[in-house]
């Protein structure tokens, strides 16, 4: 069975909800402490996909050696990758990714930091139901992404430090080397951007929730295996939890439809079919 290894630790305040998801998409989730992992009693191994979840985690922890093996997280993740396992971050899980250069990883290189994830340009923490635009590359969306027809795709966004950013004048990486990372990422490692139903991609406000550059909410690495976005996907997996669902349902009511009557299969939400996509990747 395709095993999934939910890291925990302090802050982090999704697990419960992203472990309710995997197992939903059918595989076998168990919420695995960040200090498991570093100190070896949790072989990585064992799991063919790691969920890094939203919350408040410190991206200090990692840094944090391994006591046996004297290894870096960051080290441990770039080899469980590489050996085609998924590791996947969704909110403060993505902010850690970023933050350690896991992602974008542009020219395979995870040694720095070449963007990152700022204050929200309307200044305010932001809950909102967030419409984002799957990319493609060579007219393919990534392989968590397939299967989603809608060129709109819905997600729950809540965050105040969402807003991707590639240089600032009182940031260490020039603006030569920002707008040059900023073409590397925009032609190869785009997951998702925030869109405006009506014209497209945006940057503003309220569609883009946080004035990320370019409109991108989501970055893939070159090997494809490592992802993540500020998106929490793992609250999209019931359709229940769309605002519009209360509207959908009175209208079924009125047709004479019951709530008990509604097929399982339409009260999934697009969330679920990203996590199932993943766990199919190791069946």
């Amino acid at each position: 069975m395709v095993k999934a290894y939910i890291i925990n630790g302090l802050g982090i305040g999704c697990h419960e909800e992203a472990a309710h998801a995997y197992m939903k998409a059918g595989a076998e989730a168990e919420i695995v402490h960040i200090r498991q992992i570093l100190s070896g009693q949790k072989k990585v191994s064992d799991a063919q996909i790691i969920n890094l979840s939203g919350g408040f985690l410190h991206g200090e922890h990692a840094a944090i050696p391994s006591e046996k093996k004297k290894k870096k997280l960051k080290d441990i993740f770039i080899e469980y990758a590489h050996k085609g396992n998924v590791i996947y971050g969704q909110c403060n899980g993505f902010q850690l990714l970023v933050k350690t250069g896991l992602l974008p990883g542009i020219g395979e290189d995870y040694s720095k930091q070449t963007v990152t994830l700022t204050h929200n340009t309307c200044g305010v923490y932001r809950v909102d139901y967030v419409p984002h635009r799957i990319e493609k590359h060579e007219g393919m969306p990534h392989f968590a992404f397939e299967g989603i027809s809608d060129s709109i795709l819905w997600l729950w966004c809540r965050h105040g430090e969402g807003k991707i950013m590639f240089y600032s004048d009182s940031g260490l990486i020039s603006s030569e080397e920002g707008e040059q990372n900023r073409r590397a990422v925009n032609q190869r490692h785009v997951l998702l951007r925030y869109a405006n139903p009506a014209i497209g991609v945006t940057e503003d406000f309220p569609y883009n929730p946080n004035g990320s550059v370019d409109g991108i909410a989501g970055l893939v690495d070159p090997s494809g295996n490592i992802i993540g976005h500020m998106a929490h996907t793992e609250v999209s997996i019931h359709n229940s939890r769309d605002p519009r669902f209360f509207w959908v349902k009175d209208s079924m009511r009125r047709k004479g439809i019951k709530a008990s009557d509604i097929d399982e299969k339409v009260m999934e939400g697009w969330g679920l079919q990203i996590f199932r996509n993943i766990v199919n990747r190791f069946r």
